[in-house]
């Protein structure tokens, strides 16, 4: 059942981007192809490529996977200008600006909550900047749904939601039904479960803190999370997703396992390792121990993922 009412931030504002950030983005294009090939180079060379996932390319931290870099690399695949795409888990708009400059032709935002106001901010903002595309949204669960009609979306995008989903598998389903032929299914994700604040608020307080949602006893980890105050709806407050109980719980080889599963096809895969992981575990060979007792090393030092698929 989907929540009820609009979960509007009151202090919610369009998020556009700030003048040193729109100062940053021509430095990004040309620094960032470089930086990345270095990093990846530099954690194979110490090794995590042999933990068990084959990908592309490696980063360490957040550095080089920006969204901007990401859309780029889905519009040499496909050519977003006058498609039809999907964003999955939109929450109040925030992506759905970095897929509008493209121009396609229709653009949908879909998320379990409903931000309608911000939705129409959003919106708002897009008809007077961006004609050609025509911008909608709704509230769904991307597992059900039944009024997409299938094959009629050429670009399923998603950023920081296949974390959260409890079917992945339904949801990768829905995905590949209303795809066209040939259409493509991009998404990056993370922090994953079982790695380093993989509950979206373990850590807040400290490095040694961030596995706390995997070692901590459920009496004391429910104390934890009381500790930071009162809890209000947010995208940025990790215990809205804690107390929706959002999150998939799966293993960066089990995302893969599933993409499989529903037919797709790999274009490619990157991985995100967690700096904070490595400190952590290197810092405290108890929480090392009771870590790998039950996991592996894989498990606890990949933060996420990006992936781009086709059908």
């Amino acid at each position: 059942m989907l929540p009820d009412g609009d979960r509007t931030p009151p202090d919610f504002m369009l998020p556009l981007p700030s003048l040193g950030e729109r100062l940053k983005r021509p430095f990004r294009r040309v620094l960032y192809p470089f930086y990345t090939k270095a990093v990846d180079a530099w954690i194979r060379h110490r090794g995590y490529s042999k933990l068990g996932l084959e990908v592309d390319f490696w980063l360490w931290g957040q550095r080089g996977n920006d969204y901007e870099a990401l859309r780029r690399r889905v519009n040499r695949i496909i050519g977003i200008r006058g498609k039809q795409i999907l964003i999955a888990g939109c929450g109040t708009g925030r992506d759905i600006l970095s897929w509008l400059s493209y121009e396609p032709r229709l653009l949908t935002g879909v998320d379990y909550f409903d931000y309608a106001r911000a939705w129409k901010a959003v919106r708002d903002f897009a008809h007077k900047r961006y004609p050609r595309t025509t911008l909608t949204f709704r509230q769904a669960d991307l597992a059900y749904m039944d009024t997409m009609p299938g094959e009629s979306v050429d670009v399923v995008g998603s950023d920081a939601v296949f974390e959260h989903l409890r079917n992945l598998p339904a949801v990768l389903r829905e995905f590949h039904r209303i795809l066209r032929p040939g259409g493509v299914l991009y998404a990056t994700f993370g922090p994953l479960w079982y790695c380093w604040g993989g509950d979206h608020f373990s850590g807040h307080d400290g490095i040694l803190a961030g596995y706390n949602h995997l070692l901590l006893a459920p009496e004391t980890y429910e104390a934890y999370l009381c500790e930071a105050g009162p809890h209000r709806h947010s995208e940025h407050d990790g215990r809205t997703w804690i107390k929706n109980d959002l999150f998939s719980r799966l293993r960066p080889i089990e995302y893969l396992a599933a993409l499989e599963t529903a037919g797709f096809r790999r274009l490619e895969v990157g991985a995100i390792i967690e700096p904070r992981a490595v400190q952590c575990i290197q810092q405290s060979a108890a929480i090392r121990d009771k870590l790998l007792a039950n996991q592996s090393l894989l498990d606890s030092v990949v933060t996420g993922m990006t992936i781009i698929y086709r059908k």
